[in-house]
Parts: structure tokens; sequence; C-alpha cells
């Protein structure tokens, strides 16, 4: 649970050094492409995939604190128990989802890597290098649902309700 909780946060460090990334080049972009009539020919690119990489790799510790979208009117409205039961079901849901996305998409990802699969845009480069990131961002997100369940009392530590900090 440690490795798992310090690889979600050091995913959402890497995800806020992109954000941080796509707004400089933005800016030099702006820069070189109006004020110097000299436009970069990557930096299109590099914010797209910069753009795909940071969703999925805060998706982990969005999940974690219940960041994700959830319509809670009816959860809050149960008895406790009740609740727990529902929660837990949503959240079991949840884990399968990611973990078939997650399953799929290294299925992808190694078909990718075999065919070497480049994305032909300006600069080619291998298609896994981008969407390994999708995979990653779902695998981890299954692991912190089922983290949440406790399978003894038939309960989930339900989080939708939190907010991040």
């Amino acid at each position: 649970a440690k490795a798992h909780d310090a690889l979600t946060f050091w995913s959402f460090v890497a995800a806020t050094v992109l954000l941080g990334i796509i707004f400089l080049v933005y800016c030099l972009e702006v820069v070189l492409r109006y004020l110097l009539n000299s436009p970069t020919s990557w930096s299109g690119e590099l914010i797209s995939y910069s753009q795909c990489a940071s969703v999925f790799l805060v998706m982990p510790l969005l999940t974690k604190v219940g960041g994700h979208v959830a319509i809670t009117i009816i959860i809050d409205k149960l008895p406790a128990r009740i609740a727990a039961i529902v929660s837990w079901f949503l959240y079991f849901i949840s884990a399968v989802v990611c973990l078939m996305v997650a399953w799929f998409g290294l299925d992808e990802n190694l078909r990718q890597y075999i065919d070497n699969v480049r994305l032909m845009r300006v600069h080619a480069v291998p298609q896994w290098w981008i969407s390994t990131f999708i995979t990653y961002g779902f695998l981890m997100s299954a692991i912190h649902y089922l983290r949440q369940l406790d399978f003894r009392n038939f309960s989930a530590h339900y989080t939708a309700t939190s907010t991040i900090g």
C-alpha cells in the first residue's frame, strides 16, 4: 500500500510537471510564431502527448481521494450500512471495469510495440509511448478501488464526497 501510494504521489508530481511544460511550451510557441515568425515543428505534438500523459498520471490520485465524477444523492440518503454495501458494489464494478480497460490497453500496448506502430505526425514517435499512460492510469485506479473495499464487512471506504488535500 505504501509503495502504491508513493507511486500515486509521484505520478501526480509528474502530471503537474507536464502541465507546467505544456504552459511553457505553449507560451514559447506563441512568442516564436507571432513575434519572431518562426514556429516550432514539435510544440503541438509535445503539448498533445503531454495532455494525454498528464490526465492518466493524475487519474490514480483522483480515484484515491474521490475526485472522480460521482452522483452521490442516492447514497447520501441511504442508511449507513446500506450505503456501505452499495458503495462496495460500485467500487467493485469500477475496479473490474478499470482492470478490463487496463488489460485491453496492455494488449494494445504490446501490439503497438511488436508491430512498431508509430504516430504519424510531423515527428513520428512510437504509439506505445503515449498509450502506455492510459493503461497505467486505469491499472493504478483499479488498485485504488480494490484497496477501498472491505471484503470482511462487505463495505467500502466511500471517498466520492472527499476533497483533495
